[in-house]
């Protein structure tokens, strides 16, 4: 345990007491539960908590925390930092403020009208989508952690949009490398997309499905909201001078 840790917070490197921690003080759908858990368990490190706020460390081949809440304990040990709803400017403790993103997440269910979702096996038509039309993409064919890829299509029969699903190794199951056809945004196939896989992550017997977008992302994020994803969190990367990691 660092040594700078407050009296005020307690600690626990047991990940079940951290995620029940997670869970009183976030509710049931929340940041932490997407990114620890039992399936990742050998990364996990330890988790603070006073009245108000939430952290926890991890070993991600590089030492990552998450933080939530107005006065979050800060450890020392971070290299990288995953802020909800920062509003602590460009620095939080002795790290330096990177970039935003945002998570979503919903129960599943199967959505009338949605049920099912065409499986996308074409691996260079999904690679050239994404190089064209969203290069700044996660995953791509060949990560070991997708389930699927899918996809929705116009009247014309043509792919307008694909997306895979994914299951972490925190054992989270996410939507990863939404891409929608340039000349097919703003007709409603990323928000079908979603659709058909909250349906589809639910016929697979998983109970909650997440996915990560930048904050700057505003028509992707309207239409995650009009597929019922539901907003975890708003995150401010935070980064130690001079680290290069992920």
């Amino acid at each position: 345990m660092p040594n700078s840790l407050q009296k005020s917070f307690k600690q626990t490197s047991d990940i079940n007491i951290a995620l029940v921690w997670a869970r009183e003080l976030l509710g049931d759908l929340n940041g932490p539960g997407m990114f620890v858990s039992e399936a990742n368990s050998e990364s996990f490190i330890e988790a603070f908590v006073n009245t108000d706020s939430f952290s926890f460390t991890m070993d991600s081949g590089f030492i990552y925390g998450h933080a939530y809440g107005p006065n979050p304990h800060i450890d020392s040990r971070w290299d990288k930092c995953a802020v909800a709803f920062s509003n602590f400017g460009p620095k939080f403790g002795h790290l330096e403020i990177s970039n935003q993103f945002d998570t979503y997440s919903t129960n599943t269910e199967v959505i009338v009208g949605f049920e099912t979702i065409e499986e996308l096996k074409d691996e260079d038509l999904i690679k050239n989508i994404l190089d064209t039309h969203a290069p700044t993409s996660s995953t791509y064919p060949g990560n070991p952690e997708i389930i699927h890829w899918g996809c929705v299509r116009n009247s014309a029969g043509e792919v307008s949009a694909i997306g895979a699903l994914v299951k972490w190794s925190s054992g989270a199951h996410v939507i990863s490398s939404v891409a929608t056809v340039e000349s097919e945004r703003g007709k409603g196939f990323a928000t079908e997309l979603t659709k058909r896989f909250i349906s589809r992550a639910n016929e697979l017997g998983i109970k909650t499905l997440g996915l990560g977008v930048s904050h700057k992302n505003v028509a992707a994020i309207k239409a995650y909201k009009r597929a019922g994803m539901l907003e975890i969190a708003q995150f401010t990367n935070y980064l130690k001078p001079g680290f290069q990691g992920k």
